[in-house]
């Protein structure tokens, strides 16, 4: 016979398959949360990187312009001035641009780890909703077991009762025969 399921009702294994499942759908609900999370910081991660890319060849483009009009003329020193801030402000915003992109990077693998443990605690809990299931399953069973051992407990202790009986009838039938009978 198996060994008993720690004496659990089929009540109380069920409200502990509840539990589990309960706590397994509140995992989903995290993972889709966390992969949803996860896939926006890598949409704001892709944004930021074409823009970056748009900024460069932006940046290029005016580099190119301004090399290309000091060869045409000569260019007086306010302008050449003004060049050099506007090329020092275009690099200063591309690294902030490389800064925001790097920041990005670190989000979306924060966001990617957080999904994996996310899915890492979701098949633990649905691991336990499997076994309390199990365990329900097994205290059914066992009680299934247990109620059919005491009828069939019961059926043997009738059939020796009615075996007795008859002995019982027919003793009390020899002796009522025995004591009228001529020697």
């Amino acid at each position: 016979m198996a060994e008993p399921s720690l004496h659990l009702s089929p009540q109380a294994a069920k409200q502990l398959v509840t539990l589990r499942q309960r706590r397994a759908a509140e995992a989903r609900q995290l993972l889709s949360a966390a992969t949803s999370q996860a896939d926006q910081r890598l949409a704001r991660l892709n944004h930021a990187s074409q823009i970056l890319s748009d900024h460069q060849t932006h940046q290029l483009r005016v580099q190119t312009e301004i090399v290309a009009r000091a060869q045409n003329a000569p260019v007086s020193a306010v302008l050449l001035r003004r060049d050099h801030d506007h090329i020092e402000e275009l690099a200063r915003h591309e690294k902030r641009l490389k800064d925001g992109i790097a920041q990005a990077e670190r989000d979306v693998e924060k966001a990617r780890q957080l999904a994996a443990a996310t899915r890492r605690l979701l098949m633990q809990y649905e691991q336990r909703e499997k076994q309390a299931r199990d365990l329900l399953e097994r205290v059914l069973t066992e009680r299934r077991t247990a109620q059919e051992q005491r009828e069939e407990q019961d059926i043997a202790e009738i059939a020796m009762m009615r075996q007795s009986s008859a002995r019982l009838t027919r003793l009390r039938q020899r002796g009522t025969t025995s004591r009228f009978s001529v020697p």
